[in-house]
């Protein structure tokens, strides 16, 4: 494409202004200054704060406040949709023709990305968070791989929290602070999908010391929760609650990550079924995530059929969830839903719900119930 079109193209597109945030301010906390450092409110969401607890972790604010779980999840939903908008913004002004090469001049000189929400977001907070961590450690893993199978267990990517708007909301540690003034706060920190610490009345001093990774001994404000996942919901009974899977697959040039997964967790609230489509790209080289006509869903065995997903096993409901996007990921989610009061929980049974994916010539329909 002819360059001078292509700032043509820049130069008609109207992008949204981040807007500098205000100066940190300090606060005192009664029997907690050496711990609590700085606060700051979210202009985006003002029911969330930043602060800095001392754990050796050299950067701004480094944990977040969130006012209940349903807070967390509705904010992870709302910052989904912020990003989608953008996006469709941007590809509605840029003509579909556009090579990936070409889309990627385009989008580079106009400032674009669609991590600009996520960014956005943490600097209004000042938050050094888990996405930047684990971006910037698999931005350097990439540059160390060759063409032949990539191992998954290495891949910084392949964190247990899949996903990169939840990572958004996390600490560098995995931590999250659950509450408010009047009911009292809980600190969180999650270690796995099944296990995590938390720390009750707002003990500083225990906090900081799960944070920096040490265990404090008979402190009853400490305790270690995990979750119980039944063997016959895992294996060959009916339905499975708890479902991981990472892949990928190379086409050409071109490569990408899969990612599927299904959680239910009533502690965090985190119940939802999701599939996770990455592009890669190798150039002068070295691979890295890349902008490309990809696709995710959650579906059933052909791809426009609805998926069937159950509560607790029992009520079925039907779901088709699926996009296709010129993008480096693209995510399809749905959450749990409740009927007559039934428990919250998504379950998958054989062939009824499917993780779709596709790139040029990869085109996967991958049955839920058979992953692990």
């Amino acid at each position: 494409m002819n360059r001078k079109l292509i700032l043509f193209l820049v130069g008609s597109i109207a992008f949204l202004s981040c807007d500098s945030p205000d100066l940190l301010q300090e606060k005192d906390v009664k029997n907690g200054v050496s711990l609590l450092r700085k606060q700051r409110q979210s202009s985006m969401f003002s029911y969330i704060e930043s602060i800095k607890i001392d754990n050796d972790i050299d950067c701004g604010s480094n944990i977040l406040i969130f006012p209940s779980w349903e807070k967390f999840w509705e904010t992870a939903d709302k910052l989904d949709e912020m990003i989608d908008d953008e996006c469709d913004v941007f590809d509605a002004k840029v003509p579909d023709n556009l090579t990936d090469e070409e889309y990627d001049i385009v989008a580079n000189i106009a400032g674009f990305d669609e991590d600009n929400v996520l960014v956005k977001f943490e600097d209004d907070l000042a938050f050094c968070s888990l996405r930047k961590k684990v971006e910037a450690l698999e931005n350097k893993w990439l540059e160390l791989q060759g063409d032949g199978d990539w191992n998954v267990n290495e891949d910084p990517d392949s964190h247990f929290i899949y996903d990169e708007t939840e990572r958004a909301l996390f600490s560098i540690n995995t931590e999250v602070i659950i509450g408010e003034k009047k009911t009292g706060y809980v600190y969180y920190k999650l270690i796995d999908n099944f296990n995590w610490i938390e720390v009750h009345n707002w003990d500083l001093d225990a906090i900081m010391q799960v944070s920096r990774g040490l265990m404090p001994t008979n402190n009853p404000n400490v305790v270690v929760k995990k979750i119980k996942v039944k063997e016959n919901s895992q294996s060959s009974a009916e339905c499975k609650t708890h479902i991981k899977n990472i892949q990928y697959y190379l086409n050409g040039t071109n490569r990408i990550k899969i990612k599927s997964k299904v959680i239910n967790n009533d502690s965090w609230g985190a119940k939802k079924i999701s599939a996770l489509t990455v592009g890669y790209k190798k150039k002068n080289g070295k691979w890295k995530r890349a902008r490309t006509r990809i696709a995710a869903g959650v579906t059933g065995s052909e791809v426009t059929n609805n998926s069937v997903l159950y509560q607790n096993c029992g009520i079925a409901f039907e779901k088709h969830k699926l996009k296709e996007k010129r993008r480096r990921r693209v995510k399809a989610k749905i959450r749990g839903q409740r009927f007559d009061g039934a428990s919250l929980i998504i379950a998958i049974k054989p062939q009824k719900a499917y993780s779709y994916h596709k790139q040029g010539s990869i085109n996967l329909i991958l049955d839920y119930y058979d992953m692990y």
